[in-house]
């Protein structure tokens, strides 16, 4: 449940009797996994008599908080007690305990919520102060009103809402003690006062505004005058002669001193300046972002130490998921924008395109900043495009810019390139890594002066790797490896007992035998009756600390659970003799997000088709049975989508549904809505979503169920990569919104544990699946290396060797590397085999790619097709063959968006080999959109029938009627056939990852031939607006001008409609 530095804070703080520091990580995360089993109805509320109950741990550690002056003690002790008062709390939520309520702060008493908030304050941790702190019921009933200012403050203070607490304090004004008071209550207001202007004045100092001169004592002295007048109010200061003591004050004051001690250091406009920066927009920033953020998190502190944000300084920094990579990476981004460069911020996916973009315009905002931040990867093929101050793209969209544009990165001063663990190849399929390195290679020629900065949580060689940057740029780089994060999860495998297992499977035999007899034959399969058996309850094995595999002394740290009373149903097959139990992930998934959501626990399930994130949502809601009452933002979005499909019943959302889909085949706007839907408080509880769309999702949920470590593959089943079941589990839990999260691991196949006896090597397996020792688990290798052994074995038709030859052949450019836009001999393979001796065996390799690079050179294509060549990596005659086409057809060219489409169809008739080559990515979905089977082949009937629903897209149909333009059945009382999986291939798949693409090419060759002056009705405009209509979905230019001046329409149907009533 903790990481490595995390633990080494809890075990640092003193030892008591009975109780040592040591044990404390694996103590709080048994008590954790015992409240999740407690709130899911698995096991009962144990009695914690005597020993070191929660409440001791909290009660003793706040103490020496409280009067302990050393900070390192005083830091750990904070954590310890803090993580003891949040579990006290979640145990109070979690099991709905009636919680009596008392006064915030008192005489005598300050509310253990307030105090935990503080306590986390004191321990820099905080993203659990900030969790905390939401939990505090700030106003309560005949509580003074300056009692609810302070408590207001502090969390405001937590929250990061500085700028609130000095602006109360601005406005208000002064205030006077009712009459009738009593002389003891006067001095606790007077006390509660102070602590008021203390905070506000903590405030200042950390936003960087001087304190003037009614205000010349600092927070801590404040802090500490009344901490030394609460423990003893003297006679002498008191006309009525009585001495007063204010314990609550006291406590509360010496929590604050703490909590100043921890974060006075970590204040953000302490960051210097980078040198060289213009100081205004530095200062204009750092001052924005303290308004929201303005704590440095301790592991940022680490980084920021090291200078890796300084002009001239690249970085390898691996820290964990969760643990602040984007607002780490922002002040990097913000010290490169002071410089008056540019930024360019990879990611693999456009999901986390998208999420990124969002999330770095809120950081750097156009109107505060002038700087804009786009991901319109529409301008791909434009010569000469300007790029934004930051622009967030995929590694293959960088490397196309770099190559048909490089002049648009002449201001570039940094590459962020986050998740850089997908640089290495995975599972066989090297493509993407191929991208991305070659574009790192290309972006290093393109930009040599620019910084790069490499962002993942699963790096291991990241040292390694940083020499390698190094040398390739010839600048400092430095590895950054961060084990601390913010957030956390207690992690778990469901298993069964043996006994359990072998009693279902023989009731499941006896009623197979009993049916069979009755009916006169043996049933080649499970009867329904027998299956309906194979109802068992499920348990919880937990890893209590990150190390949890002791193997020097053979043993596993680690606690077991009943999960529910409600039991789970696996499945099974019949053999001969004997019947085997399978695990059913989705169902036993299903059984424990319901119980979990009704439970009021947020939850994430991760399935591994997409299919089964449709069924395993509709089956979790069906048995939630709730309604969600939609927003009136929603409801918009539901009117677009209605509008986009042609009606709601063919989507893959429900409206009002508790449980909701998140998938690849989900429309843009059904993904939004889904997430929408779940984000909210009083939205979906659930959301059902498929392990590559994890990266994408930045959702804050309680509780991650992962249905399956395996998933179907063409030679069978297999099991998923290391970093997708951490990336899948690091769901659970999210900084600043839920500090502690849930993660189970329902195995395939199924674990059992016998009674009394140690763990099997199953059992650990799969558990250190979820828990291994860190994160980092993928080696960075080269996808080069990979492609150099192919050709050494003699594959030189293989097809990724191809793309590597092509975007290496260039005419007449063989003799001179230094204008190649690729190194090879800098390459990260290059500098692996001279690390280990290889170089010579490289250099062979090498030439034995040169000599098939001189082979293509050898073709007589000019020198702009093999450029093309060269930028695309396809072979330059079918690019010849292309522009001859287009050539041979001027004066009679298509004139408009729709007649390009269909010039496209009929020249994929006439070119066999184009076909198959610029339509192998996306082949088996044009079979699938079109009907066919997918291991068929591109026919002209298949063209044909491809060619409607492409027209049908680009007029602005819905999608109901492109499905049948596609020969699909929409009506079909078949849920799949009514939900358009054919448009939804189309639009998915062919038309963003294949014809757009296409069109590109076809809009560079035309531009290239410029045949306007020798056919007027040819457009320009619509020449160059074909790759961004046919992904978007408008049959002219002019539309597609109009929905981007128009994006408050949200649906392509929409767009049409509002440009046909407009100009009519």
């Amino acid at each position: 449940m903790f990481d490595p530095e995390t633990a080494s804070l809890l075990r640092s703080a003193p030892e008591f009797p009975d109780l040592a520091p040591k044990d404390l990580p694996q103590l709080l995360t048994s008590h954790y996994a015992q409240i999740v089993s407690m709130r899911l109805g698995g096991e009962e509320q144990s009695s914690e008599e005597g020993g070191w109950t929660l409440e001791r741990i909290a009660d003793t550690y706040e103490l020496v908080v409280s009067t302990n002056n050393d900070p390192s003690i005083r830091r750990s002790s904070a954590f310890v007690a803090a993580s003891a008062q949040q579990l006290i709390a979640r145990r109070e939520e979690l099991l709905e305990e009636e919680i009596v309520e008392r006064e915030n702060v008192s005489r005598d008493r300050l509310a253990p919520e307030i105090a935990a908030v503080l306590l986390f304050l004191a321990a820099e941790q905080y993203a659990d102060a900030f969790e905390a702190a939401s939990k505090v019921n700030i106003e309560k009933e005949r509580q003074h009103y300056l009692v609810t200012e302070l408590v207001r403050h502090i969390v405001d203070l937590a929250k990061g809402r500085l700028t609130d607490i000095v602006n109360r304090g601005n406005e208000r004004v002064g205030f006077v003690v009712e009459q009738g008071s009593t002389v003891e209550f006067s001095a606790f207001i007077a006390l509660v006062q102070s602590l008021v202007f203390g905070i506000e004045n903590l405030s200042k100092v950390i936003l960087g505004i001087g304190l003037d001169d009614t205000q010349i004592q600092s927070p801590k002295s404040v802090f500490e005058h009344v901490k030394s007048l609460a423990a003893s109010i003297k006679r002498d200061a008191l006309s009525c002669g009585v001495e007063f003591t204010f314990p609550g004050i006291a406590h509360l004051a010496s929590l604050l001193i703490a909590t100043y001690d921890g974060i006075y250091e970590s204040a953000l406009t302490r960051l210097e300046p980078p040198q060289g920066s213009d100081i205004e927009f530095w200062n204009n920033w750092i001052a924005f972002r303290a308004k929201k953020f303005p704590y440095i998190w301790p592991n940022h502190r680490k980084a920021l130490a090291d200078g890796f944000h300084h002009n001239g300084m690249s970085a390898v920094m691996v820290l964990p998921t969760g643990a602040g990579k984007t607002t780490i990476s922002s002040i990097k981004i913000a010290s490169t924008l002071s410089q008056g460069k540019k930024v360019i911020f990879l990611a693999p996916t456009h999901a986390l395109v998208e999420q990124l973009t969002f999330d770095l315009q809120e950081m750097f905002p156009q109107d505060i900043l002038g700087s804009t931040v786009s991901s319109d990867f529409d301008l791909l093929f434009q010569v000469g495009a300007v790029l934004p101050e930051i622009e967030v793209m995929t590694p293959e969209r960088c490397l196309a810019m770099l190559s048909f544009s490089p002049e648009s990165f002449d201001d570039v001063g940094l590459l962020v390139f986050d998740e850089c663990h997908l640089l290495s190849p995975q599972s066989g399929k090297i493509r993407r890594s191929l991208d991305s390195m070659l574009c790192l290679l290309a972006f290093n020629r393109i930009a040599p002066e620019a910084d790069t900065l490499f962002l993942s949580a699963m790096v291991q060689n990241g040292e390694e790797f940083a020499k390698w940057i190094n040398q390739l740029t010839g600048r400092n780089c430095i590895s950054i490896d961060l084990l601390w994060k913010p957030s956390r999860q207690a992690r778990g495998v469901v298993i069964y007992a043996e006994n359990d297992v072998q009693s279902i499977k023989a009731n499941a035999k006896n009623v197979q035998v009993r049916l069979d007899k009755e009916a006169g034959s043996r049933a080649a399969n499970l009867r329904a009756a027998s299956s309906r058996e194979l109802v068992i309850n499920p348990y919880a094995i937990w890893g209590l600390q990150h190390n949890w595999l002791d193997l020097e002394n053979n043993n596993a740290i680690c606690t077991f659970t009943k999960l529910t009373q409600d039991k789970v149903l696996l499945s099974g097959k019949l053999y001969p003799n004997n019947i085997s139990i399978t695990p059913n992930v989705n169902s036993v998934a299903s059984t424990l997000a319901v119980t979990s959501a009704s439970s009021r626990l947020k939850t994430i399930v991760f399935v591994n088709q997409k299919s089964h994130a449709i069924s395993t949502a509709k089956s979790i809601s069906g048995a939630l049975g709730e309604n969600i009452v939609p927003t009136e933002d929603e409801n918009r979005r539901w009117d677009a989508l209605e509008l986009e499909l042609g009606g709601l019943e063919h989507s893959l959302l429900t409206k009002g549904s508790a449980a909701v889909p998140h998938n690849a085949s989900m429309l843009r706007i059904e993904r939004e809505l889904s997430e929408r839907m779940y984000k909210r408080a009083d939205g979906a509880m659930v959301i059902v979503a498929t392990p590559t769309l994890a990266q994408g999702l930045n959702l804050p949920a309680q509780m991650a169920i992962l249905a399956g470590d395996k998933r179907a593959e063409n030679d069978g089943r297999q099991l998923l990569e290391a970093h997708e079941l951490l990336n899948a589990a690091a769901r659970a839990g999210r900084a600043g919104h839920l500090a502690n999260g849930i993660v189970l691991l329902v195995p395939e196949p199924i674990l059992i544990f016998p009674e009394n006896q140690s763990l099997n090597e199953d059992v650990v397996s799969k558990l250190q699946s979820i828990i291994p020792e860190d994160d980092r688990c993928v080696e960075i290798s080269d996808p080069i290396s990979r492609i150099l052994d192919e050709i050494s074995n003699g594959n030189t038709v293989d097809r990724d060797v191809m793309y590597l030859v092509n975007r290496l052949a260039t005419l007449n450019d063989s003799e001179n590397n230094e204008s190649s836009l690729f190194n090879l001999k800098s390459s990260f393979a290059a500098f692996r085999s001279r690390a280990n001796n290889e170089e010579q065996r490289f250099n062979s390799q090498l030439v034995e790619l040169e000599n098939l690079v001189k082979l293509k050179d050898a073709d007589e294509i000019d020198q702009s097709l093999s450029i093309l060549a060269s930028q695309s990596g396809l072979p330059p005659l079918v690019l010849s063959r292309l522009r001859s086409a287009i050539t041979k057809n001027i004066g009679a060219l298509p004139t408009s968006i729709n007649e390009w489409s269909i010039w496209l169809f009929n020249w994929f008739k006439t070119d066999s080999e184009a076909k198959e080559l610029l339509l192998f990515d996306v082949k088996m979905s044009i079979l699938g959109a079109t009907g066919r089977n997918k291991n068929g082949e591109l026919s002209d009937d298949v063209l044909d029938a491809l060619s409607l629903g492409v027209r049908a897209w680009l007029s602005g149909f819905p999608l109901r009627d492109i499905e049948i333009a596609l020969g699909g059945n929409p009506d079909s009382d078949n849920a799949t056939a009514k939900a358009c999986p054919r448009a939804r291939e189309l639009v998915g798949t062919v038309l963003p990852r294949g014809l757009s693409f296409i069109m590109g090419l076809v809009t560079r060759i035309v531009t290239e031939i410029s045949p306007y002056d020798n056919q007027e009705s040819l457009s320009s405009e619509a020449v160059e607006a074909l790759s961004t209509a046919i992904r978007l979905g408008y049959d002219s230019p002019e539309k597609l001008a109009f929905s981007f001046s128009n994006s408050a329409i949200l649906s392509r149907v929409g767009v049409h409609q509002a440009f046909n009533q407009e100009k009519e």
